[in-house]
């Protein structure tokens, strides 16, 4: 057995009996040329093409990358979790994969001789993965927040991974992206935030080894530069480990893309110095994609939004939203600051349920937000308007107690986008069946929205924003 960490979250594992893809992003970039790799991947692996099995965590872009599942072998078994919704089927099979398979909560599925997997949903739209060859089992969490009595069904099922594979880095525009009037706005997520959880995890999991993962990458689009300053480094995450009090019996591994492991030789990891002078080396790499990001402004200069598509877009989602929950998160305006409209500021009133163009924003309004206008219209055109807040290619402007609002929009419209809502979309064995294997996640997720404290409503709003669309 050998695995071999490509980059960001895509992993892959090779056995006697056949090899799987995890989360392949291998090429290009996301959230509208925002996100690239980093350190970079270096030359592609034939092999990486044409894996016998491919698990696919969640559908955000840098997991579900539409450029690279095109390059793969669409013979190859494709492995998806088993949501209340059917999220990735449909759109695997668009991409020409006829081998697609959901797998439900907890169920453990044999690959082939000496190659076992199981899925673990969490909130909406993520999984975790687990996979076993012999005595090795990797827990590839990424970027999922399981956590709790979910996280116990893992241990209880597989007993102490060998290796725990974890986010540490931020992924989401709050806090980074956002301005506002009252600073305490801006403190419900900290830099050490995602540091913290990745330690939390690793003592709740107990590996033999922590890997840091799902978190190399550069922010490389002119808009979003500025934001690498902070970016959560590989040696930034050793320090707090340190300074924690370590994980126990838990061994802390950073790696390189191109690093991998076996059970004879150990780790080989690659070599290359990518943080002495990261500045420098971003500069490079910013060099070289130049031609890249001069066509994607080009591309963006030619599209324009319409407030009427806006506006029939935007309503429809406080239509699908039930008043009960509008009332209670989404009680003040969202604004939408466009500069080439008369009227720039189009603001969303969630209790009307009307959209309306104003010269100024409103006075009670939550927040305002600004997004490139050629993103925007590609972002509604494809119903992937919650990917804009995890591109990075967003700025918004809280008003005095507005992160509560702006929060729960993002959330929100992520789950109308991808199928949760209205609720009637609920009604069926399905949903069910997916709320019933996941019990345990139900439980602990009622006590966090309910609870006043660390772990509730807001911090979980804040820790769940998606990843940015694909390129």
């Amino acid at each position: 057995m050998r695995f071999t960490f490509i980059g960001h979250a895509c992993l892959y594992v090779e056995t006697d009996s056949g090899s799987l893809l995890v989360d392949p992003w291998l090429i290009g970039s996301v959230g509208w040329r925002s996100w690239w790799h980093y350190p970079p991947i270096g030359a592609l692996d034939p092999a990486w093409l044409e894996p016998d099995f491919v698990y696919l965590t969640h559908h955000h872009p840098d997991h579900f990358h539409y450029p690279t599942l095109r390059k793969l072998d669409p013979r190859a078994s494709v492995y998806v979790g088993k949501f209340g919704v059917d999220v990735m089927r449909p759109e695997l099979a668009k991409l020409g994969f006829g081998r697609v398979t959901e797998l439900a909560h907890g169920e453990r599925v044999q690959l082939s001789a000496d190659l076992e997997i199981a899925s673990y949903q969490y909130g909406f739209d993520d999984t975790a993965i687990v996979i076993r060859s012999g005595d090795v089992v990797i827990a590839d969490v990424n970027d999922c927040k399981i956590r709790g009595r979910a996280a116990d069904q893992i241990v209880e099922d597989w007993g102490r991974p060998t290796f725990m594979l974890k986010a540490f880095s931020w992924a989401q525009g709050y806090p980074y992206c956002y301005t506002a009037d009252d600073p305490a706005d801006l403190a419900l997520v900290t830099r050490e935030s995602t540091m913290q959880d990745f330690v939390e995890v690793a003592r709740h999991l107990q590996p033999r080894y922590a890997i840091p993962f799902a978190s190399l990458v550069a922010f490389l689009h002119p808009e979003t530069r500025d934001l690498n300053q902070h970016a959560v480094t590989p040696a930034e995450l050793v320090d707090y480990v340190e300074n924690a009090g370590g994980l126990g019996e838990t061994e802390l591994v950073p790696l390189d893309p191109g690093s991998s492991w076996t059970p004879e030789g150990g780790f080989e990891p690659r070599t290359g110095d990518w943080w002495t002078d990261r500045e420098a080396r971003l500069e490079e790499e910013a060099a070289r994609i130049q031609p890249t990001l001069d066509r994607q402004a080009e591309l963006e200069s030619t599209r324009t939004l319409d407030f009427r598509t806006f506006a029939d877009y935007f309503e429809a989602f406080a239509h699908a939203v039930p008043y009960p929950v509008r009332k209670a998160t989404l009680g003040r305006p969202v604004v939408f600051e466009l500069p080439s409209s008369p009227r720039p500021f189009w603001t969303i009133d969630f209790l009307a349920r009307r959209v309306l163009q104003l010269h100024a924003p409103p006075d009670d309004a939550a927040c305002i937000i600004r997004i490139p206008e050629g993103v925007l219209a590609d972002a509604i055109e494809n119903r992937i308007t919650h990917f804009a807040q995890g591109s990075m290619r967003i700025r918004t402007h809280l008003k005095p107690g507005g992160t509560t609002i702006d929060l729960a929009f993002w959330g929100l419209i992520m789950v109308w986008e991808i199928g949760y809502l209205p609720i009637r979309n609920d009604l069926n064995i399905r949903f069910v069946d997916a709320l019933w294997r996941r019990r345990r996640e139900a439980y602990d997720s009622f006590a966090a929205l309910t609870s006043r404290g660390e772990g509730g409503i807001l911090e979980r709003l804040a820790g769940n924003f998606s990843p940015p669309a694909e390129e």
